[in-house]
């Protein structure tokens, strides 16, 4: 694990130290990443037209540097629409003619701050409400200054929380690793950003041992598990669930010998009283310490597949209010 970590840190420091070199400084900003969230239940916007504001969103963010890769839950680019005016048009057929203001927001939503705005005007009709939005929406050009300098103020104040909250991040992370919560401490070290280059170093020297503390607990409770299924069911049926948890233990962890003795155990157990061959498990768990190679991704995985399942907790209500 140590020659892992030490791969992953001088990789990172390649990494880096090219990016200073050859990107320039306008291009550090641009691996600065959010989420864009547009909230489901706030403003009374017609699904489709809601599913066309956020992909516009999500387009331009990436364009400008930005884009959700699931890391973290803090910093997130939304928006709402605020309707000015509405009309029936004496056509046939009779048209919904609206007018609105959109409002674009970077927030930090766990401290419940706005970091910038911006908003613009748009119209739009249709024969319903959804078209009508919908119209409003595709007329909109988000690739104007305004919004360029919405985006650029965004990811300043982001790497202005990065750089002077520093400490204060490696110490929740550290706490919430002592209460087993790993997977969002990773979350909290990997969504430091590269540009931040001191408190992305910092991050990175803080998140090895939080994350071996993690596949630590992971292996014990695998082991655990595996242990009472093939005790409950010394066959082959106990052997393949206790196999399938055993095969989820990362090969750094403390008691991955121990995985593996139990592995032999329900092998022999398999050979005297079925006459099996279960050189299979062998090759799962030959398999599996092949995925030693993929250690450099690891870390980040963690984060990205917790920042995933707590999408769907957002809550930016309080901005709307």
């Amino acid at each position: 694990m140590k020659n892992l970590i030490l791969i992953a840190f001088f990789v990172s420091i390649f990494n880096l130290s090219f990016s200073q070199n050859e990107m320039g400084k306008s291009d550090d900003y641009e691996r600065i990443a959010i989420d864009v969230f547009v909230p489901p239940n706030v403003e009374n916007i017609p699904d489709h037209a809601k599913s066309l504001l956020q992909s516009k969103l999500t387009d331009v963010a990436a364009q400008n540097g930005l884009g959700g890769e699931g890391i973290s839950s803090r910093f997130l680019l939304t928006a709402k629409m605020d309707v000015l005016t509405k009309d029936i048009t004496p056509t046939s057929p009779p048209m919904e003619a609206y007018t609105f203001d959109v409002y674009l927001y970077i927030v930090d939503n766990i401290d419940k701050i706005i970091l910038t705005s911006t908003s613009f005007t748009t119209k739009g009709a249709g024969t319903n409400k959804n078209k009508a939005y919908t119209s409003a929406l595709r007329s909109v050009n988000l690739r104007n200054q305004n919004i360029q300098r919405f985006l650029s103020n965004g990811k300043q104040e982001i790497i202005s929380y990065y750089n002077s909250k520093c400490d204060f991040i490696i110490a929740r992370a550290n706490s919430l690793a002592s209460q087993n919560r790993f997977q969002d401490a990773i979350a909290t070290l990997s969504s430091v950003p590269e540009v931040c280059k001191d408190c992305y170093m910092k991050s990175l020297d803080a998140i090895g041992p939080i994350y071996q503390e993690y596949i630590n607990h992971e292996c014990a409770t695998f082991l655990n598990m595996a242990r009472g299924k093939f005790a409950a069911s010394p066959d082959s049926y106990g052997a393949a669930d206790a196999v399938a948890l055993l095969s989820l233990i990362d090969p750094d962890s403390d008691c991955f010998e121990s995985a593996d003795d139990l592995i032999n155990k329900v092998e022999l157990k398999m050979r005297q009283d079925e006459n099996r061959n279960w050189n299979f498990m062998e090759r799962v768990w030959g398999d599996k310490v092949n995925l030693e190679r993929l250690r450099i991704k690891a870390y980040r995985d963690v984060g990205v597949a917790f920042g995933e399942n707590q999408r769907s907790n957002y809550d930016v209500l309080w901005l709307f209010d």
